[in-house]
């Protein structure tokens, strides 16, 4: 379960995404008919990204291929805030969060202060942070984007904003230079508050919070071939529990609102480090991150405008899951 921000304990796995690594010349084996004898051909075209901690090959990328390690991706992470954020000393920045796969081929890490920070209403605070994302097998380029985290709870979100992605240059002496205006950062996060309290004054049916989380988390409710039935039906299952865990958390904290649901969503996906019940996060965390906000984005919009029969927004989503209970008895209203 999530947990205050702990600023004065950083994450402690920070350590597992900063091994050595570095370009390794690859050679394979031909045996030339002639003489019978085995002999290593280089290979020009490709090299090896090697893990130096551990020797293992993380993957195999072209000649012209320019590696940054994750240390070095770090702390051009903390140039971009400190231009950002002038008030804040590089040191003084933490990881907070680091979301990674097992093979550590890639990682997302977040940067974060304590005294960079926003309130949405009295005692229910948000902070910017920086995300640095990088790879070693080509899965995507170095890049560099705002999001916000509850202080509360440490639920992180990002947005599908082009102001909120950096732009920036690198030169060759490793220097920074920020093309992003930080302005466009402060109109994100005053209308971030604006839709924070929009959705916090719609109240929202707590045993329809299983169809807005399948719906706004694009969950796959076609059941497969009998073979696959159980399986499925746990994953389900497995998900309709955490949720309801949740829906009693939030709401009982926040209140019976769409805010409320807003946290629900933001939770399952900050911790799948913990719960890993959202299929195929890792090969696309950045999709997941921005699903909470584009919904607040067009929940909060149709809320302004023509307001929202909840029934008829999810009625698509309900009428499948009530397909799957008429076909396997699975059970997802909440009470």
């Amino acid at each position: 379960m999530s947990q205050e921000i702990d600023f004065a304990h950083p994450t402690n796995i920070l350590e597992d995404v900063l091994f050595p690594v570095k370009l390794q010349e690859i050679y394979s084996e031909f045996r030339f008919p002639a003489t019978l004898f085995n002999q290593q051909i280089f290979t020009r075209n490709h090299k090896a990204v090697v893990n130096q901690k551990s020797g293992e090959i993380i993957s195999i990328v072209g000649s012209n291929y320019k590696l940054i390690s994750n240390k070095e991706a770090i702390e051009m992470g903390k140039q971009i805030f400190t231009q950002l954020y002038p008030e804040v000393k590089t040191n003084d920045l933490i990881p907070y969060k680091i979301v990674a796969p097992l093979s550590k081929a890639s990682a997302h890490i977040d940067l974060i202060h304590k005294d960079v920070n926003f309130s949405v209403w009295e005692q229910e605070t948000w902070l910017p942070y920086l995300r640095t994302s990088n790879s070693y097998n080509r899965t995507y380029a170095l890049s560099f984007e705002i999001g916000f985290a509850r202080k509360l709870c440490s639920n992180g979100v990002l947005f599908n904003k082009k102001t909120m992605k950096l732009k920036y240059l690198h030169s060759k002496g490793n220097r920074i230079e920020l093309l992003t205006d930080s302005a466009q950062i402060k109109a994100t996060s005053d209308l971030f508050i604006k839709q924070c309290q929009s959705l916090r004054n719609y109240e929202f049916p707590k045993e329809l919070m299983i169809p807005l989380i399948f719906q706004i988390l694009n969950i796959n409710l076609e059941l497969p071939e009998a073979k696959q039935m159980t399986k499925k039906l746990n994953y389900l299952r497995n998900l309709i529990e955490v949720v309801k865990v949740l829906t009693d958390r939030y709401f009982t904290e926040l209140g019976s609102n769409a805010y409320a649901a807003f946290n629900i969503m933001t939770e399952l996906v900050s911790h799948q480090d913990e719960y890993k019940n959202l299929t195929g996060f890792y090969f696309n965390v950045r999709s997941f991150y921005t699903k909470p906000t584009d919904w607040m984005d067009d929940f909060s919009n149709k809320i302004s405008t023509n307001g929202v029969v909840i029934e008829k927004y999810l009625g698509e989503t309900i009428k499948s899951l009530e397909s799957v209970k008429t076909q396997t008895k699975l059970e997802w209203m909440l009470n």
